[in-house]
């Protein structure tokens, strides 16, 4: 099943309708009725059970219709190991880059969750909008290099930064999901559906299915991130900063990483994921995993996670985390 015949599934109600019949002989008066033993009593049908849509996102059903059509909102977020990141598990969808100094940059996006509080939030950078503008997500951001600055607006894309809100939607380096919807302009669209989820019963790959319960990234320099699987809430479990996540998801797509001189406002050199082109793809969801590829040729295009046969992926429905790991990374999973 498709993205589109998937979403188009998940909105149509399901009416369960259930029949009971009974057979009986005409008997004489004060005769005694004798039922076939083999028909089941006659019983009421119950009435039809009402669905939600399905966020576009995750699969999951929404908590209220018009949730299903909001806009996706991204929010750059800078961790460190001393880090307590906020609003992540209300996340749809985190793309992982590893940046300098040990340090990860994370870009969030929420769509069918609230979040009273998110961040830190920290600057833009190319990595935000290339993996997340597919999805046309209103951005809350905290400036950044001129350079980034300009690329972002070229991206097409609309978002606020502290500068710009006048205290109405940042408090200190944090922000909110109502105050982010609010400051939006009006007429954003939903998010593009960017993985195929698996419907009930399906496995996540057609082929070279593997067990799994522990998933390591290590990226030379700084600490492993470990995830492992909990089965009895059926999530793997991970940790960012001092913040424990939890995910129904794990994808992993190893790509080039190259080095980005910035001179404005502060001379840097930072470090940048290659998000388009193809790659390696290690992904656990539920029990298992799966290797296979990755390709996202441009900002505009989702990226397709596939099989080692090219057919593609079925992870659970429910948030996923999206790991770029450097080509130099080790990548396990057990």
């Amino acid at each position: 099943m498709n993205r589109r015949q998937m979403l188009r599934a998940a909105l149509a109600p399901a009416l369960v309708v259930g029949f009971g019949t009974a057979c009986s002989e005409p008997q004489p008066a004060g005769g005694t009725d004798v039922v076939d033993p083999g028909a089941a009593p006659a019983t009421p049908a119950p009435s039809p059970t009402p669905s939600q849509p399905a966020a576009p996102l995750t699969g999951l059903p929404v908590s209220a219709a018009p949730v299903a059509t909001r806009q996706a909102l991204a929010v750059p977020i800078r961790v460190t190991p001393s880090t307590a990141p906020a609003g992540l598990g209300s996340a749809d969808l985190v793309y992982v880059e590893f940046a300098e100094s040990d340090s990860l940059h994370l870009t969030a996006v929420f769509q069918s969750r609230d979040a009273t509080k998110i961040g830190p939030v920290t600057e833009i950078r190319p990595v935000d909008f290339r993996s997340a503008g597919v999805l046309r997500p209103f951005v809350g951001y905290d400036g950044g290099p001129t350079g980034f600055l300009s690329q972002f607006e070229k991206s097409g894309l609309a978002g606020i930064t502290p500068a710009d809100d006048g205290d109405k939607v940042f408090a200190s380096d944090y922000t909110s999901t109502a105050a982010l919807w609010k400051a939006a302009p009006k007429g954003g669209q939903p998010p593009t559906p960017v993985l195929d989820y698996a419907t009930a019963g399906a496995a996540l790959a057609g082929r070279d299915l593997v067990p799994a319960r522990e998933l390591t990234v290590a990226v030379s320099g700084g600490p492993p991130m470990v995830w492992r699987y909990d089965e009895q809430k059926s999530v793997w479990v991970g940790k960012v900063g001092t913040a424990t996540v939890t995910a129904a998801s794990v994808i992993v797509l190893t790509m080039e990483y190259r080095t980005l001189d910035v001179r404005n406002p502060s001379p840097r050199s930072l470090p940048s994921a290659t998000v388009f082109g193809e790659g390696a793809v290690l992904a656990v969801s539920g029990p298992s995993s799966a290797r296979g590829t990755w390709r996202k040729p441009g900002q505009q295009l989702v990226c397709n996670v596939a099989d080692l046969g090219g057919d593609l992926l079925h992870p659970q429905p429910g948030n996923a985390w999206v790991i770029y790991a450097p080509t130099s990374a080790k990548v396990t999973v057990k």
